[in-house]
């Protein structure tokens, strides 16, 4: 079994469509490293938020095919990017694991849909997130890749937004789970 602790530092950039963008990225050259899937992701928390009031947040991920557990430790003090710690690990069977999850005494505190396509350029991953809440490019990487990234693309540090997906739903007026209407 793999786990993975790395420094995550990432940004999101809104956008109205995604084809263009799509587009774009293809051109800058960005290499296609995931195919767009649907992905479910539920927070889990003890029933007092404790995780939450430290700023950690323990997440378990379908994926298509894959699942993925993973815990993020509060973010670093930065106005530009979002830093953190974050470890991952892929899980086999992820209503096997939601089970260990809730056994051990945490509860979904926030579900979260989207469609997600990966793209690797320059060390970065390019992701074009499809969300209840809009669409967004997420880069991850360097400050410095991200940076390079996002200028050959026509943003700059002025477009970055470092909200989670909860605060963003919240702010757009958003109650209980970002999920799609079906």
């Amino acid at each position: 079994m793999n786990t993975e602790k790395q420094l995550e530092i990432e940004v999101k950039i809104k956008v109205q469509l995604v084809e263009p963008w799509r587009q774009k990225i293809r051109l800058l050259p960005a290499a296609l490293t995931r195919a767009r899937v649907f992905e479910r992701n539920v927070v889990f928390d003890t029933l007092q938020g404790d995780l939450k009031k430290q700023g950690m947040l323990l997440r378990l991920r379908q994926q298509g095919a894959q699942s993925v557990l993973t815990m993020k430790m509060p973010a670093q003090e930065n106005a530009t990017y979002k830093i953190r710690e974050e470890t991952e690990v892929q899980v086999s069977d992820f209503a096997c694991m939601e089970k260990i999850i809730l056994a051990i005494g945490f509860q979904p505190n926030f579900i979260y849909e989207k469609y997600r396509e990966v793209f690797t350029a320059w060390q970065t991953h390019i992701m074009i997130d499809e969300t209840p809440v809009g669409n967004f490019i997420e880069l991850e990487g360097s400050p410095e890749s991200i940076d390079a990234v996002a200028a050959r693309l026509g943003f700059s540090a002025a477009d970055y937004i470092t909200d989670s997906y909860h605060r963003l739903f919240i702010r757009s007026g958003g109650r209980g789970h970002m999920v799609f209407q079906k």
